[in-house]
């Protein structure tokens, strides 16, 4: 007997108790289903928070204190520190910009009223990965003459003056520590709003002014530097680390360290790939359900085609002709429950896609993975009953009623 006559038999056989093939697929369904949407919701919101943390910049490294180490006043960080760090890296950087911020208020009629005000130097827009839509960058001048400037988001601007344009020249006024000053606005930024569904509202303002505004003592909490894209973050880290541990003199004793955001991606997917797989796992198990489902209907039918099993046995058929016969008939039946299992992964996906507003991702290794493993279910659970068909006594199975 040919392949093709056997699967012919084979979809005959299914097609012939329609409902019963049906429910034996259906555990496999089940289970490809569940593993193809958490791969693909998986991917989804792995990619959403990946392209969310890239905008903040890849390539801005923190310097700060070691959590366990302690620093006498000398071992501080200072403003000193970098302009240090900017002649001794100079080919390296974008900018060097203090960790300093202040909350405030703002004296305008909005409906959230508060701001923090964060330290920038030149070139922060780039710094900080923020795309300005009106007005310019802070200058040299700005930050060294200790000048009342400020860049804000543009939903900000949009409140106050009805557009970003409008809000270039014009001052804002905002009350911090009992003491209220105007700053001229000389820039906006797009706003981004975050997963939450709203942002906290960031001015920008010349480290040195807020220093002068707010009496910030120089000890600095952490250094934040940009660096060209053809920097190794990673290698950076430790230069800095070594640089800034030689300087304090307190090489060795491991007092400060660096992290930068492409650290933090690498750490969010690796974490996030092996929640799904965990997930995935755990879902595959009615994936075992569902082939013993297969193996359980293939006995059965062994059982109630045994008269035929004699005849064929009796006209010639070979122990293989029998065990090729039902073995394909099984895999048939996982084949299909694969498929129909995979097709409703891609519509789960897009479902639950959009109820999460995430980019559901079908990945490639979940479709092979869904059609090779169903295959593989038929195979390993078909081989008992097909093997039990084909060593059936042809005598014994004819006499059977």
């Amino acid at each position: 007997m040919s392949f093709l006559e056997s699967l012919k038999i084979a979809v005959s056989s299914i097609l012939s108790n329609k409902f019963r093939s049906f429910l034996t697929m259906l555990g496999l369904i089940i289970g490809i289903s569940s593993v193809v949407t958490i791969f693909a919701i998986g991917n989804g919101s792995q990619s959403s928070i990946e392209d969310q943390l890239n905008s903040l910049g890849t390539n801005v490294v923190t310097l700060q204190r070691s959590r366990s180490a302690t620093l006498t006043s000398s071992e501080q960080l200072t403003l000193e520190d970098i302009d240090s760090i900017k002649l001794r890296f100079k080919d390296d950087l974008v900018g060097v910009v203090p960790s300093i911020s202040v909350s405030g208020t703002l004296m305008e009629d909005v409906d959230d009223t508060s701001i923090t005000i964060s330290a920038a130097v030149e070139n922060i827009t780039t710094i900080e990965s923020l795309d300005l839509v009106a007005g310019r960058e802070f200058y040299t001048q700005d930050v060294d003459n200790l000048k009342n400037n400020i860049i804000i988001s543009s939903d900000l601007a949009e409140s106050i003056y009805g557009s970003a344009a409008n809000a270039v020249g014009n001052k804002i006024f905002i009350t911090s520590q009992n003491n209220t000053l105007a700053y001229s606005v000389i820039g906006v930024y797009q706003s981004e709003e975050t997963n939450t569904g709203f942002s906290a509202e960031t001015g920008y303002v010349p480290y040195t002014t807020i220093q002068k505004n707010f009496n910030i003592r120089t000890s600095l909490s952490s250094i934040k530097i940009a660096l060209k894209t053809d920097v190794d973050v990673s290698a950076f880290g430790d230069e800095v680390v070594n640089y800034i541990s030689a300087k304090k003199d307190n090489l060795g004793e491991d007092k400060y360290t660096t992290y930068s955001m492409e650290e933090q991606i690498e750490m969010i997917s690796s974490v996030l790939g092996s929640i799904t797989l965990l997930i995935s796992s755990i879902a595959a198990i009615s994936l075992v359900v569902g082939g013993i489902g297969v193996m359980n209907i293939m006995l059965v039918s062994v059982t109630e085609r045994t008269r035929e099993i004699g005849i064929r046995k009796a006209l010639g058929a070979k122990y293989s002709n029998i065990l090729m016969q039902f073995l394909i008939e099984s895999v048939v039946v996982s084949g299909l429950g694969g498929i129909i299992g995979t097709i409703l992964g891609f519509i789960f996906s897009g479902i639950a896609g959009n109820i999460m507003d995430v980019a559901a991702s079908v990945d490639i290794f979940a479709v092979l993975f869904a059609t090779l493993f169903s295959s593989a279910i038929g195979i390993i659970f078909g081989v008992y009953p097909a093997s039990k068909a084909a060593k059936l006594d042809p005598i014994e199975a004819l006499r059977y009623e």
